[in-house]
């Protein structure tokens, strides 16, 4: 996979990701406010996007947060946002761009969230591990940490270029279709890229924005076991944000604590 190590930057499409309004990008808001109200003081998201989930956090909750996002331009669209729409917020959200994997603070927090699948764009697991051991260096013994990875899927032959349509929204006088495109599998690596596309019908013309993403895939007990190498221990686990089973979901949300050996 030619560069996949470059990381998710969404250079073409971060203007067009609050677009989105499927359920399942809603659906998780209330579950991360659930748990930050179970703990105290500043949080830290990490792959924190344009903002989707720091914003709903810090106006439900009061809190202050550190947020730190590797694509420059979604960083662009979440200092946008709060210059504009979320004003009332920036005195509680401060914004850097950085490298989940490498990050550095001079203390602890007592949450930390890595929402949306967002682990998973560390394309290899030496990564994954520098990231979840920076979260335990940073998490207080207290502490509580929390993040969502996909269920693995069957990734053939007939995966590869199959397109599904995610929305199609009529939005600020535009119709606005997203879709994902299978791109490729690396089975070997437990890597898989696809296109997000996006079709804008503006006036008769229409033209296509697209961005290749890469995703690092894991069963459930891998993750597991990298996280007990990292110094953390699953608390809570579920298969959605309405708590149904693991093993009854499409997701793998996982509520992780400081693991201590008795």
């Amino acid at each position: 996979m030619k560069n996949y190590l470059k990381g998710n930057l969404y250079s073409n499409t971060a203007g067009l990701y609050d677009y989105d309004n499927r359920n399942i990008i809603k659906d998780d808001l209330d579950f991360y406010v659930e748990y930050a109200n179970k703990t105290n003081g500043e949080i830290l998201e990490l792959a924190s996007g344009t903002g989707r989930v720091s914003l709903y956090v810090a106006e439900k909750t009061g809190r202050k947060l550190e947020c730190i996002e590797l694509s420059e331009k979604m960083v662009e669209r979440f200092n946008h946002k709060l210059q504009t729409t979320h004003k009332y917020l920036q005195k509680n959200i401060n914004i850097q761009t950085g490298d989940m994997a490498d990050f550095k603070f001079d203390r602890e927090f007592e949450y930390i969230i890595i929402p949306w699948r967002a682990l998973q764009y560390l394309p290899e697991t030496e990564q994954a591990i520098k990231c979840l051991s920076n979260v335990y260096n940073h998490l207080s013994d207290n502490g509580l940490f929390v993040f969502d990875i996909f269920k693995p899927r069957t990734y053939d032959d007939k995966w590869i270029g199959r397109e599904d349509v995610s929305y199609d929204i009529m939005a600020d006088g535009k119709r606005i279709i997203r879709s994902t495109v299978n791109y490729s599998a690396d089975t070997i690596n437990r890597n898989i890229q696809y296109k997000t596309k996006y079709r804008i019908i503006d006036d008769g013309k229409e033209t296509v924005t697209e961005d290749l993403l890469t995703y690092k895939y894991y069963e459930r007990d891998e993750i597991v076991d990298i996280l007990k190498m990292t110094g953390l221990t699953v608390k809570e686990e579920y298969g959605y944000y309405d708590k149904r089973t693991i093993a009854d979901g499409d997701e793998m949300i996982f509520i992780c604590g400081k693991l201590f050996d008795s």
